[in-house]
């Protein structure tokens, strides 16, 4: 079971969008897919439920990440993930001629309640060094993940909030592997730029505290989460290239250091912007246009292939898509 946390230090750049489209994508491949909402706002979970149902079927029976992580105790083992994932109808309809299979830990938009009370356990922004549940926070999410039956699923796709807090520092604790959606603009540069220092700081600190802490509790594992890389979303064209303004801002992401993906999602409102209405990311749509759905194509390829899983078939979706 892999495990990618697909973050953002700025919000507005598309991560949703990645985020439903590559899980979905590869469930159609027939593989096993689960998606975990911590954004406050549930876009993700907004793509796959109308906000009625997701109100009296998720929200009013306590079925949503909020509620699990209200169920922290100190120095207690994190409860089981199971009892809150769904199963978005729509989309498992979709996909189920590849055998494949689509689950979803919903979002709430009080979430933003949990991050405050996450923080305060650990003894408030500037002070959770020295907090004896540091561990208990940061690992509460791969322990939850943990207990999971361990062939349950080959990914995990985690859409993080568009900032590094609390709840972004588990989702990390929690992953194999790193993606940044980012916009071709300068203040996405900027935005990935320090993403990538926090992400840095926190693995050190993670690592140095456990390290620290060696004698006083159970072994923790290291964190070794590994970069993906960018992806660019919302990419205008120009004779079949990003326009020359864009391809300054691509350079200067190419500067920091980062992979960048070379498959890149064009602005199409066509595509995306009514994806939410039908409950059914764009990559399953065919109403979705050529251009767009075989971006997609190659982004789910090429992301295959940066997490080593090329062997899940993604040429099954050029097949199932037929005109690509």
């Amino acid at each position: 079971m892999k495990v990618v946390a697909v973050a953002s230090y700025k919000g507005g750049v598309g991560k949703t969008t990645l985020t439903a489209n590559i899980g979905t994508a590869i469930a159609r491949l027939g593989k096993r897919v689960l998606m975990v909402d911590l954004d406050p706002q549930a876009n993700l979970t907004f793509s796959f439920y109308r906000p009625q149902v997701w109100r009296t079927e998720l929200a009013d029976q306590r079925r949503t990440v909020k509620a699990w992580f209200e169920t922290w105790r100190p120095d207690t083992t994190a409860p089981s993930l199971q009892g809150y994932i769904t199963t978005p109808p729509e989309a498992a309809e979709a996909i189920s001629a590849g055998g494949g299979q689509l689950d979803l830990i919903a979002s709430h938009l009080a979430l933003g309640d949990v991050e405050m009370d996450l923080t305060a356990r650990l003894g408030g922004a500037q002070a959770h060094r020295s907090t004896r549940h540091y561990f208990d926070v940061y690992q509460r999410l791969s322990h939850g993940l943990e207990s999971l039956d361990a062939a349950a699923y080959d990914l995990v796709v985690i859409d993080c909030p568009p900032h590094f807090g609390v709840v972004t520092r588990a989702a990390i604790a929690a992953c194999d592997h790193v993606l940044i959606p980012a916009r071709p603009d300068l203040l996405s540069t900027l935005g990935i730029e320090h993403m990538l220092g926090k992400l840095s700081r926190f693995v050190w600190e993670f690592n140095r505290v456990a390290e620290l802490q060696s004698g006083l509790r159970p072994a923790v594992k290291k964190l070794d989460p590994r970069v993906l890389g960018v992806v660019l979303i919302m990419v205008q064209y120009y004779r079949g290239r990003p326009t020359s303004f864009l391809r300054r801002h691509i350079d200067q992401i190419d500067e920091l250091g980062v992979p960048v993906f070379t498959a890149m999602l064009r602005a199409s409102n066509r595509a995306f912007a009514g994806s939410a209405d039908a409950q059914l990311p764009a990559v399953l749509s065919m109403e979705t246009p050529y251009e767009v759905a075989r971006e997609l194509v190659d982004l789910v390829e090429e992301f295959l292939r940066r997490l080593g899983a090329s062997g899940l078939g993604s040429e099954g979706l050029r097949g199932w898509r037929g005109d690509i």
